[in-house]
């Protein structure tokens, strides 16, 4: 009996063991992720055409993804811009049944009936879905943009797993891209373009 209860004793000191899923949401452009604080470089006014807004759902432990199987019943996610009038051609995933845009691609929001639409396993404990695309307008010479995503609604459940689990309050909306457009520097061969009009008119001022 002893035995028993040391036995039991032990088992309720040992802390069970549950995998964490983490959500995060971002801009992907031209190759990079909008995690933290990124910054991409760009020309003055250019346009990231094709730019990804993706869900990514990463487990710390091993545990089945309720994203990869299940999948996204649904969602509403606004896209916000530090300057107005950055976005543009805004398209939603498709693979869901009832989708529906905001002004300008600024809003995107779709759903199913039934079941959910399914991530995509990119690494190992990591699958992402992608939530639509919409081209971004980058800033004047000299200037900055920032992009970032929040939850349309923030007192309503706007993502919803297949399971019916709601992922509001657990996803990260912080994650922010920046568009910065910089100044261009001449190339070695441009400088040395420079230096060889530089002496040629010093030789000319001292033939004088």
């Amino acid at each position: 009996m002893r035995i028993l209860f040391c036995i039991a004793l032990l088992f309720a000191a040992v802390p069970s063991v549950q995998a964490e899923l983490v959500y995060d949401v971002f801009y992907r452009a031209a190759g990079v992720d909008g995690i933290g604080s990124a910054v991409l470089n760009v020309a003055p006014d250019e346009t990231i055409r094709g730019v990804e807004v993706i869900l990514r759902e990463t487990a710390t432990n091993s545990e089945t993804s309720p994203l990869g199987t299940g999948g996204l019943r649904g969602y509403a996610i606004e896209l916000q811009s530090s300057t107005p009038g950055s976005f543009e051609n805004g398209a939603y995933n498709s693979s869901f049944q009832f989708p529906a845009t905001g002004n300008d691609g600024d809003t995107f929001s779709a759903f199913n009936f039934a079941g959910g639409t399914a991530g995509v396993e990119v690494a190992a404990n990591t699958v992402e879905l992608s939530l639509g695309t919409v081209d971004l307008i980058g800033p004047t010479l000299g200037n900055q943009i920032q992009f970032s995503l929040a939850d349309f609604s923030p007192s309503v459940d706007n993502f919803v797993l297949a399971n019916n689990v709601a992922l509001d309050d657990v996803i990260n909306f912080g994650n922010t891209l920046t568009l910065a457009s910089i100044t261009a520097i001449p190339e070695p061969s441009s400088f040395a373009l420079i230096g060889t009009l530089g002496s040629v008119v010093l030789l000319r001022r001292r033939r004088r």
